[in-house]
């Protein structure tokens, strides 16, 4: 019980990272990982639909475009308020879902799950303009290095069962 709860655990803090990176991601890679497993836990809840077909493509769907946004010049910061609220609910949706599928208290995984892409945000939002001034990288170079890390991430956390 203790390896499925900490596998649950670092799943949650994976997917609330991924969030705080590309709010989408996290909520896909949830979705992607109850279709491929399953749950009765997870059928007979509110957060069910997460484990439908249809919902985890069109949150594949959104997360891409996101990816493609994410570079558009004049969009809001991730950490204003509202856009990083944003995050949180959709790292707690995310780290909800794994909790529930795993047959633990969905709350427990919301809480991890949202504070995870709250931090993440802030890390990642403060790495990028860093990286841009110490670097001279480009912003549209430092998001795409950004979405290759949230992919990354994101497969990683889903592995395995």
């Amino acid at each position: 019980m203790k390896n499925s709860i900490l596998s649950t655990l670092v799943r949650a803090v994976g997917l609330g990272m991924v969030s705080g990176m590309r709010s989408a991601m996290g909520p896909a890679f949830a979705s992607q990982y109850a279709n491929r497993h399953p749950s009765r836990q997870l059928k007979g809840s509110p957060l069910g639909f997460m484990q439908r077909e249809n919902v985890m493509r069109g949150l594949q769907t959104i997360a891409a475009g996101e990816m493609v946004v994410d570079k558009v010049p004049g969009i809001k910061d991730r950490i204003a308020p509202g856009v990083l609220a944003g995050r949180a609910a959709a790292g707690g949706l995310a780290g909800a879902t794994l909790y529930q599928a795993s047959g633990d208290k969905a709350w427990r995984g919301e809480l991890i799950g949202a504070a995870a892409a709250v931090a993440a945000s802030y890390a990642f939002f403060f790495l990028r303009k860093y990286a841009g001034k110490k670097y001279k990288v480009k912003d549209g170079f430092a998001g795409g290095m950004e979405d290759l890390l949230a992919v990354g991430i994101g497969v990683g956390a889903t592995a395995g069962k």
